[in-house]
């Protein structure tokens, strides 16, 4: 392999460390601010190494047609060491204030969306359950109001014919005390056999 074709391919790793240990903080202060359960931090550590492993060979197959050689690790090395050694603060402040910027973001698009869209949405709803009411007892009273005046003639009519019904209400009226009594001597009975079963 040429020496440029090295150069190129230690370039690449340094630059893949350096994309390591951005990716790797921006993590680390990700799942302290969103309060990560402790369980499934070993899981999000596999699917870590395991992306950054695909993504380092996936550039070696572009770069040296997939060789693994020393000058690979030493050029992720370098570029781990010196992320570490001089970005690795500012990224970690830098994503901090991010996140903080970004809840802050969420916080006020919710309010936001809360104030203008769920706010007005419960109270039109309310106010249609008002007017609900409202069209109901209207309603109600005006049929109310109609039942009486289409029934009025016939409530005249009732009050003249009960008196001249009297003849036929005392040839029934023995079959009236006969069916009262039989209801009354089933009622005595049915209080007997409930009281036995208590």
């Amino acid at each position: 392999m040429s020496a440029a074709a090295q150069g190129l391919t230690i370039t690449s790793m340094m630059l893949c460390g350096i994309a390591m240990g951005l990716v790797f903080d921006v993590y680390r202060v990700a799942s302290h601010r969103f309060h990560v359960a402790r369980w499934l931090l070993p899981a999000l550590d596999v699917v870590y190494w395991a992306a950054a492993t695909l993504g380092i060979f996936s550039i070696l197959l572009g770069s040296n047609e997939g060789e693994v050689r020393l000058y690979v690790f030493l050029g992720l090395g370098i570029g781990v060491t010196g992320y570490f050694g001089l970005f690795s603060n500012w990224i970690v402040k830098l994503s901090g204030k991010s996140i903080d910027i970004m809840q802050s973001l969420f916080r006020f698009l919710w309010k936001l969306v809360n104030t203008l869209v769920w706010v007005p949405i419960v109270w039109i709803v309310r106010l249609l359950a008002k007017l609900l009411d409202i069209v109901f007892i209207v309603t109600a009273a005006l049929l109310l109001w109609t039942g009486k005046l289409v029934l009025k003639p016939f409530f005249a009519l009732a009050r003249w014919l009960w008196p001249k019904l009297l003849p036929v209400r005392k040839k029934f009226e023995p079959v009236t005390k006969g069916y009262a009594r039989v209801r009354e001597r089933a009622k005595q009975i049915r209080d007997l056999f409930k009281k036995k079963d208590s």
